[in-house]
């Protein structure tokens, strides 16, 4: 009796020590048999290397790519579409539509397609992968059919990238905008940059959006595929999207509008810097100073006493891009203010203008007029000499010893 609970023990070490050499074997055998994969397809490289290089030499005529001579092996195919979708993936236009056409002759679009039907996920995701590389406009749909039944999210955005990659259509970019962002609606940069692979041009198909659609996510996405275009965008739409009811809308649109000095009507900017939302009044504030609105620089100064500490920084930031006569704006409102609580960024500003002009007269001689003119502002305002922030502590120093 006193034996049988040693020799449960042993039996279980027995079963624990055949299920730890069971898995050491299995490891094995997979180790085995991929350095036995990966010397086949290396000698099968080798082999069709002569067929390599005529196709780097015919890349540039004008007929077809010839597929390999005499039959091949599952190995040898295997070889040649790994060489072709690397090729594919590192040149563009008609070079890499005569690779994506020896794809197709050579059976390798048909063979990847039969593979979506595959009742394990994990292969229908490769060859959703492979079509996307091989651009098989022809399985456009049926990558978004299998994307519409797609639930785990990262795989989602592999199909997804294949599907741009695949489209050919503007309908087919739309439908693929609307499937991803009904599926993963906080993904919105990730979505834009899968939309940015597919050789259709999306921002057509952005503005569409902006003037049909009435989805926030849909517009949401849609600013945000437009903020990385240099195109110019629809001022009619933007101007409309300002005064949505959604404030990420709202303020993605004017920052949108912001953005390209052309689209911006006389005054309009500083209507924006009087916006209740005070993201809309920081970014129009950051634009003047971006493009040099002279024009707006009153109603920049009035900022500089905003509610929001980030208005009255790209305020102070933009008045002091604006030569001298922002930094003397900058000047006489820290002078002339009653309380200083709300000029952190405007003597930030000061300072930092001043130490880089010092800085630069210190590396080139021909700087040294530009500082005499920004000192003899400063001191005639101040009625002191400007001392570095690196000398004393206190930003508001100037004031007090002016005062005195």
């Amino acid at each position: 009796m006193e034996m049988e609970p040693l020799q449960e023990a042993a039996s279980v070490l027995y079963v624990l020590g055949a299920a730890i050499a069971g898995g050491f074997t299995v490891l094995g055998l997979l180790r085995f048999r991929n350095q036995r994969t990966a010397e086949q397809m290396k000698q099968s490289l080798a082999k069709h290397q002569d067929y390599f290089t005529y196709l780097s030499i015919q890349m540039d005529d004008h007929d077809a790519l010839q597929p390999p001579p005499g039959p091949l092996t599952g190995m040898e195919l295997r070889a040649v579409q790994s060489k072709l979708l690397e090729w594919i993936e590192t040149i563009h236009g008609r070079h890499r539509d005569k690779l994506t056409a020896l794809c197709r002759d050579i059976g390798l679009v048909e063979a990847e397609r039969k593979r979506l039907s595959s009742p394990w996920h994990w292969v229908r995701v490769e060859a959703a992968h492979l079509l996307g590389v091989m651009r098989a406009a022809e399985c456009t749909e049926t990558l978004l059919a299998l994307l519409e039944r797609e639930t785990a999210e990262s795989t989602a955005f592999v199909i997804g990238r294949a599907a741009a990659k695949c489209a050919q259509k503007p309908e087919e970019l739309h439908k693929l905008i609307a499937l991803l962002a009904k599926q993963h609606p906080q993904a919105r940069q990730l979505i834009a940059d899968i939309i940015s692979s597919s050789s259709v041009d999306a921002v057509p198909v952005y503005h569409e959006m902006l003037d049909t659609e009435s989805d926030e996510t849909l517009l949401l996405l849609a600013l945000t595929g437009l903020s990385g275009s240099n195109r110019p965008s629809s001022v009619t739409s933007l101007e409309r999207l300002i005064s949505s009811d959604a404030k990420e809308v709202r303020v993605r649109a004017a920052k949108l509008l912001l953005n390209d000095p052309h689209l911006l009507l006389p005054g309009r900017v500083s209507e924006l810097l009087a916006h209740p939302d005070w993201e809309i009044r920081a970014a129009a504030a950051k634009a003047i100073g971006a493009h040099q609105l002279l024009f707006d620089m009153e109603p920049l100064k009035a900022s500089l006493t905003d509610e929001q500490w980030w208005v009255r920084y790209n305020s102070a930031q933009s008045l002091a891009r604006l030569g001298l006569e922002g930094f003397k704006a900058l000047c006489e409102t820290a002078h002339a203010a009653p309380s200083e609580s709300l000029l952190d960024a405007t003597w930030d500003a000061i300072h930092e203008k001043m130490d880089q002009a010092i800085a630069a007269a210190a590396e080139e001689v021909r700087h040294i007029p530009f500082l005499n003119e920004m000192s003899h502002m400063y001191r005639t305002i101040f009625q002191q000499n400007y001392t570095s922030l690196q000398n004393e502590f206190s930003p508001h120093r100037f004031v007090e010893r002016g005062a005195g």
